[in-house]
């Protein structure tokens, strides 16, 4: 029986020792459930923080993104091995490249003109340069100047990341800037030419007519070829400070909005013995564009750029004309080219080419490309020379479309 009795002892002990492990484990439990709760919480917590910095990280950067893409300026970000990783939209319309241009090389996608004798400039060069411009080719051919900045793009730790170039389309300025200049020495030399002229326009009035007397006074006899070249001599002279006083002349034209193309048609009339004279085969791309501008003098302006591309492009050759609106103007802004085939203008004479009395043309003044300018620029327009798509030079002539003002 005291066995059996101790045995039950044993079996309350261990009843016992089974509750209190029981009410420890549920304590325990219970403490375990309020520590979950507790994580889960906190989880969360976090969890609605981490989304919030995502969110916060997204508009950041969605901001940053339209900020870049509403700079009006060019924005184009290499990494160190010279590759292009961020190219903005005013980047894409200013060079004519596309989102494609992501991962080329920097020197491939923008093809950098050389400056002078000295080679194309790179991105380490122009680093450091304050205020480097320089030429650039795009896809279509044509040659724009861009006003640029380079700068190194370093990280947290200074370390260098790339390179950040920020650009902007100088071409419009710097040839504003250029006619400028030139129009401020046209006045200075206008003036001296005038005065030239008027000296010596009277007197040589009188020589002409004693010259045409002295001629038919010596007809049949053998002087009368010495009186002749006389003659002549002295009509050159006039013909000279004609041109003078044509130059020096301050030119106020009459605008009204006359048809572009029609006053073209008629410069065409002028030039065509000449373009047939060397079989030259004409090529027309047009539309009839209106114009705010004096007939007569832009029908002058026009015959002088045919008739020097006549002089410039060989037998046979080809002489384009296009006529273009450049919306991208303001205001919008009719474009002539008139192209060729000949030699083409070199680079170191293009910006002198307009100054009066600057010619490379044996026996010629200098001046019909002076008075073009003049012309031009009494208009409010702008006159520039650069290569061509025949090969040879291309003359352009922007003038304000009707109704839209005056440019620059």
């Amino acid at each position: 029986m005291s066995e059996a009795r101790l045995s039950e002892s044993e079996l309350r002990q261990a009843m016992s020792l089974f509750e209190a492990s029981t009410a420890s484990l549920r304590d325990s439990y219970g403490r375990l459930q309020i520590e979950v709760a507790e994580m889960r919480r906190q989880l969360e917590v976090k969890d609605r923080e981490l989304g919030a910095s995502r969110a916060e990280r997204d508009r950041l950067a969605g901001y940053l993104e339209h900020l870049l893409e509403s700079v009006p300026s060019g924005v184009v970000a290499v990494d160190p091995a010279g590759r292009i990783t961020t190219l903005n939209r005013a980047a894409q319309e200013i060079t004519g490249l596309d989102a494609a241009a992501v991962g080329a090389r920097f020197q491939d996608a923008f093809p950098l003109l050389p400056r002078g004798d000295e080679p194309a400039p790179t991105l380490a060069g122009l680093e450091h340069e304050p205020r480097p411009v320089v030429k650039f080719r795009g896809s279509d051919g044509q040659t724009a100047e861009l006003g640029l900045r380079v700068s190194p793009f370093l990280g947290d730790g200074g370390e260098v990341l790339g390179r950040v170039v920020v650009f902007q389309d100088v071409t419009r300025l710097r040839r504003l800037e250029a006619q400028e200049s030139r129009n401020r020495r046209l006045v200075s030399m206008g003036e001296m030419a005038a005065g030239i002229a008027h000296e010596i326009r009277n007197p040589l009035g009188s020589l002409e007519l004693f010259a045409s007397h002295l001629l038919e006074e010596l007809r049949g006899s053998s002087n009368e070829d010495l009186a002749g070249q006389v003659l002549k001599g002295i009509q050159n002279l006039s013909r000279i400070s004609g041109n003078l006083l044509l130059f020096a002349r301050k030119v106020e034209p009459r605008r009204e909005p006359v048809d572009l193309t029609s006053v073209l048609e008629e410069a065409l009339l002028y030039a065509r013995a000449a373009l047939n004279g060397k079989g030259l085969v004409l090529e027309q791309q047009w539309v009839s564009t209106p114009v705010l501008a004096d007939a007569d003098l832009l029908r002058q302006v026009f015959l002088n750029l045919l008739l020097n591309a006549v002089q410039a492009s060989p037998e046979g050759g080809v002489v384009q004309v296009r006529v273009a609106v450049d919306p991208e103007e303001s205001p919008p802004v009719a474009v002539v080219h008139i192209a060729d085939q000949g030699a083409g203008v070199a680079p170191d004479i293009a910006e002198r080419i307009f100054d009066p009395f600057f010619t490379t043309r044996a026996g010629g003044m200098g001046l019909g490309l002076a008075i073009v300018q003049r012309i031009v620029s009494g208009h409010g327009g702008w006159v520039a020379v650069g290569p061509g798509p025949l090969g040879g030079a291309d003359f352009t002539v922007g003038l304000p479309v009707a109704g839209c003002g005056k440019v620059g």
